[in-house]
C-alpha cells in the first residue's frame, strides 16, 4: 500500500506548476513495515494520509518509481519514499486527469 500526505481541505493528487511526480511512501518498502502515525508524525500537525495500491495507481495508467526522499526526512521513510509518474507517452493534461481519479 502507498500513503500519500495531504493538506485538509485540498486535493491529495493533485499536480502543481512544475512538478513530475507525486510523493508517496511505500509502507511495506522497510522492515518493519511504516505505520501511517510515523509518516504522520514527520509532516505539519493536521495533516491526514491517503492509502491507495499500487494496482489502483497503475490501473490508471500511472507508474510508482521509488525515488530517494528528501534529506529532512527520517531515514526510514526516505528508503520508502517514491513518486507516482505519468506512463510512457502520457501526456501532461491526461496524467493531471489520472491524478484527479485517484481522489
Amino acid at each position: 500500500m502507498l500513503v500519500r500526505v495531504a493538506t485538509p481541505g485540498r486535493p491529495a493528487f493533485q499536480l502543481r506548476k512544475g512538478e513530475e511526480g507525486l510523493s508517496v511512501f511505500d509502507l511495506d518498502a522497510v522492515d518493519p513495515p511504516l505505520t501511517e502515525a510515523e509518516i504522520l508524525s514527520c509532516f505539519r500537525p493536521g495533516s491526514r494520509v491517503v492509502v491507495r495500491s499500487v494496482s489502483e495507481i497503475e490501473g490508471g495508467g500511472l507508474t510508482v518509481i521509488p525515488v530517494p526522499g528528501a534529506a529532512p526526512l527520517p531515514s526510514r521513510l526516505r528508503d520508502a519514499h517514491a513518486e507516482i509518474r505519468p506512463g510512457p507517452g502520457m501526456p501532461r493534461d491526461r496524467f493531471k486527469q489520472a491524478l484527479q481519479e485517484l481522489e
